[in-house]
């Protein structure tokens, strides 16, 4: 009889991954099987319509792996047992190409970083890497930089963000001159080389400038090269890129899925043994890994920096992120220490205002009474801020959402958009839902922002049955054939999690109406393929 029970980490794994932002894995399904999905990713379009995030209708055996009792034991101990397989996914092919420049991937499809460099550093998403073939370094494997999840990377983000204009128009220049087809398929690595061949020629300096910031990432950036059948699950925010050139002649296959969490942890989801911190303690981070360790078993962190206030105040200012960042947490594990970070936070220093924000969470339920306080009187970028604070701090600050409701049904957009996803955040124990949190989500539903919209699905989703109304089964419902993706994705996991027999059957009717067969017309396998595909059993998606 087969176990399908979930193989669940151990303390040890669970505090590498919160250190080094990631953890590895190799499938049980046999060589024959990583073959199949090969030879069956390979005719796909790595961006159109036959791949990307209708992978796994046209490869659908893919879930065979993803249900293994190891990737869901991983998944559950790293998300809770009720995560949702995002319907973000996309095959990285890198054949011929070269090495990638280190990046964070963007932040539209977890949470969009406040000023462009704040992100949540707990870990409400993650990523997972599956390779169908085997991957040495000669293939061009992906590449990261452990233990860079929680670093913001301000200097070469800054950089980056001035060559992602320039290069832009670039790219527009070339559309303008150039038809489809000189972008479609493996044509597209040319073009891309000869963008990126003007882009150098001509803004040199600026080149010069990326190079000289990148060149510590790229010294301490590592391979995830492995066997077929290689699985790695990073933090969403861990600095990555495609290690090499893929030199083989063969196209390399890395098929990303997208996890997030549905639910913040109120106890360990893995096999908990000891409440201890066993990591490094002489890293600048160490104060991030702790907070993080705690937030991961649901309890408070109760740990207070030995340095003098005075001594980190110096250490915030430092332009390493790692360690200005260590230090913002030390500062908020201290009361005097709160307040210098209260001060850059409301500060017009970019820089300085979006390291002292992760103090400011790191301080819990201290900090709510000054958050609160200056919530109502401030300007509405300041308001968006402090929103997002207390979203980040979650359930420590749940006794905010009085406060932070009305900002809901601001006229400004950004507003609304973080006060709805920091109620999805604040109530998951709150039971019954208040009225007025009911009705803010419902009316959100609607709203005429599609991410407006979208943080209320994902709040809804949170929150499961406690958000269940027929209203908002109503809403649902009609917002499946949004003209957003994200909505209609949030859609069909909020109607699941409600917990009701006809939320149930509207999202299984719409999946059902919805479905799409990537074969030839009539729906069926070539005649040779079916001898192989006969003694398996096909998952559906």
């Amino acid at each position: 009889m087969k176990d399908d029970t979930p193989y669940l980490l151990d303390d040890d794994a669970i505090q590498q991954f919160i250190v080094e932002g990631y953890l590895q894995l190799q499938s049980d399904q046999p060589r024959d099987f990583h073959a199949r999905m090969y030879e069956e990713l390979e005719p796909l379009d790595e961006t159109g319509p036959r791949g990307h995030n209708n992978l796994l209708p046209c490869v659908p055996e893919l879930q065979n792996m993803l249900d293994e009792p190891k990737v869901v034991g991983a998944l559950t101990s790293l998300l809770g047992p009720n995560y949702y397989l995002h319907f973000h996914r996309h095959d990285h092919v890198n054949y011929p190409d070269g090495a990638q420049a280190l990046h964070k991937d963007g932040d539209n499809h977890s949470h969009n970083a406040m000023d462009g460099l704040r992100r949540y550093h707990p870990t409400r998403f993650v990523m997972l890497l599956y390779y169908p073939q085997d991957t040495p370094v000669e293939m061009g494997p992906t590449g990261i930089v452990p233990r860079s999840q929680y670093v913001t990377r301000r200097d070469v983000d800054r950089l980056r963000k001035k060559s992602e204009r320039i290069k832009s128009e670039i790219y527009q220049s070339y559309r303008s001159k150039l038809d489809a087809e000189a972008f479609r398929g493996t044509n597209r690595f040319q073009r891309y080389a000869e963008m990126e061949a003007d882009f150098k020629e001509m803004h040199p300096d600026l080149v010069e400038d990326i190079n000289a910031a990148s060149a510590p990432w790229e010294e301490a950036k590592i391979p995830l090269s492995g066997d077929a059948g290689t699985i790695s699950i990073v933090h969403f925010d861990i600095v990555h890129g495609r290690y090499t050139a893929n030199v083989t002649g063969k196209q390399r296959h890395m098929v990303k899925f997208l996890f997030a969490r549905n639910e913040e942890p109120t106890a360990p989801t893995w096999n908990h043994r000891s409440k201890a911190w066993q990591g490094s303690e002489d890293d600048p981070q160490c104060p991030i890994w702790k907070n993080v360790w705690s937030w991961h078993l649901g309890t408070s962190d109760n740990t207070t920096s030995q340095r003098d206030v005075n001594e980190l105040s110096e250490v915030l200012g430092s332009r390493d992120d790692a360690i200005a960042l260590g230090a913002s947490y030390e500062l908020g594990s201290k009361a005097d220490g709160l307040s210098l970070l209260f001060e850059h936070f409301f500060s017009e220093d970019l820089d300085l205002r979006a390291i002292a924000a992760y103090g400011i969470v790191r301080a819990a339920e201290q900090a709510l009474p000054e958050l609160l306080s200056r919530l109502e009187t401030a300007d509405t970028d300041v308001q968006v801020r402090i929103l997002d604070l207390i979203g980040d701090i979650g359930l420590h600050a749940s006794s905010a959402v009085a406060s932070v409701t009305p900002f809901a049904t601001s006229t400004d957009v950004p507003l609304r958009r973080t006060a709805i996803e920091a109620i999805g955040l604040l109530t998951q124990q709150q039971s019954p839902l208040d009225d007025a949190v009911i009705e803010t989500l419902t009316n959100a539903l609607k709203d005429e922002d599609a991410i407006v919209v979208r943080n209320a699905t994902f709040a809804i989703a949170k929150l499961g049955s406690k958000a269940c109304t027929d209203e908002i089964i109503d809403r649902l419902r009609n917002n499946l054939y949004h003209w957003h993706h994200h909505v209609r994705g949030w859609g069909i996991e909020a109607l699941q999690r409600l917990d009701d027999p006809r939320a149930m059957k509207l999202a299984l009717r719409y999946l059902s109406s919805t479905r799409w067969d990537p074969s030839a017309k009539s729906g069926d396998r070539a005649l040779t393929e079916q001898p192989m595909k006969e003694s398996r059993q096909l998952v559906s998606s």
